[in-house]
């Protein structure tokens, strides 16, 4: 059963819930305003970015599509090749840190978007980072897949190493999880899981949906319900209780009201548009039932969604902005003004409060491209916000609380 109200209902509902956020005003927006630096480490068309430590030198250091930026520095360094497709992209949908061979350096995990492969690419080590041709390619496995919107790492079965589960824009294809393990000949590889054949779609987000203690999936067209056996003992069973149109990479399962119940956040990653789905008693039958609560709906394509806390309250903020040109300029918005901006959340209020990290100008300035990292880079003890896009790939500086 879908439950979702209509837009214009779901608008209503959320003026009368006085959860429609606050531009700038309210208690929490009067008080001082974060300072932030933008740094671009490269203009490229790359869409995905990692943060970890890759040298081992106790500094988080950022890999994104060709390059990888050396801390404290963020000297660029080559990774690998992208092959340009279609009219402004790159071949390479999401970026992965983790270590594939087990010799403890950090590896480049990837997929692109027309092409089946997951890819790692060998870290050399210290005293191997100046190879002109970058870093060693090696096949993990041939997905068949030729429409993947995002790849996701997360760990299914906690057993410590992730799994990485393919979204696809695609509604018809299978949902899949794909496990590290070895090759006849020794060599890491993947082998396939399916999650729920025939069913998949624009937008995905992990967390516990129905309240049993176990981690489920949400997708644009519903949910998948986590064996109570274990992540791989079969199929998921599907729940068509939403659809959620181009959904964002990722979407957030939170308990925004405290009620017990995760909730889930969302945006339109091609058009305007940033919600929350609000969890409420489900049916006698167990069917979850939602209602719609508008964030936001003054910018377009936020294709991405982050929630750390940023503002050192001790509350994680929702962080998000304009992916530039996701459809090549053909969205609705694309030629709006660029930015990134986080929102305080009021549980009291179920109210949110708007801040602009950064706004650019048409192709100047940060987007948030596929993929939003957050983390304290010079150890100052705030968190930055590191984003690729088409307008290039940027580190916003968290300087803090002016003094």
């Amino acid at each position: 059963m879908k439950s979702l109200l209509p837009l214009a209902l779901s608008l209503s509902i959320a003026l009368a819930a006085g959860a429609v956020v606050a531009q700038q005003g309210g208690k929490k927006a009067a008080a001082a305003k974060l300072k932030w630096r933008v740094q671009q480490l490269h203009k490229d068309n790359n869409e995905g970015i990692a943060v970890g430590d890759i040298d081992k030198d106790g500094k988080p250091d950022v890999v994104a599509g060709e390059y990888w930026y050396q801390a404290p520095d963020f000297k660029q360094q080559k990774v690998r090749r992208l092959e340009a497709f279609g009219k402004d992209y790159l071949q390479n949908n999401s970026d992965h840190l983790h270590d594939v061979d087990g010799d403890g350096y950090l590896d480049v995990v990837s997929q692109a978007y027309t092409q089946p492969g997951i890819f790692w690419y060998r870290n050399p080590g210290p005293g191997k980072y100046d190879a002109p041709t970058g870093w060693e390619a090696h096949l993990l496995a041939d997905t068949g897949g030729k429409n993947n919107e995002a790849t996701f790492m997360r760990d299914l079965d906690g057993d410590g190493t992730p799994e990485m589960i393919v979204n696809s824009w695609k509604a018809d294809n299978p949902t899949e999880a794909w496990r590290f393990t070895k090759g006849a000949d020794g060599k890491p590889a993947m082998e396939r899981f399916v999650i729920g054949q025939g069913r998949n779609g624009h937008g995905m987000g992990f967390g516990d949906i129905n309240g049993d203690g176990l981690e489920d999936i949400v997708f644009m067209q519903g949910w998948f319900e986590r064996p109570k056996a274990g992540p791989f003992s079969g199929e998921w069973a599907f729940h068509d209780d939403f659809t959620f149109p181009h959904a964002s990479c990722p979407m957030l399962v939170v308990d925004l009201d405290g009620d017990g119940r995760n909730d889930i956040i969302r945006a339109n990653g091609h058009n305007y548009g940033l919600w929350w789905e609000r969890q409420l008693e489900p049916q006698s039958d167990g069917t979850t039932t939602w209602r719609t609560y508008l964030i936001d709906d003054k910018f377009s394509q936020a294709h991405s969604l982050a929630w750390e806390d940023v503002d050192n309250d001790g509350q994680p903020e929702l962080i998000t902005g304009k992916r530039y040109y996701a459809h090549s300029g053909s969205d609705p918005g694309a030629e709006d003004p660029i930015t990134v901006q986080y929102y305080d959340w009021n549980k009291e209020t179920l109210s949110w409060t708007k801040q602009i990290i950064n706004q650019g100008e048409r192709g100047k300035g940060p987007g948030i491209g596929l993929q939003i990292r957050v983390a304290d880079l010079d150890g100052n003890g705030w968190k930055e916000v590191v984003v690729p896009g088409k307008s290039g790939t940027h580190i916003i500086w968290n300087e803090g609380m002016p003094q």
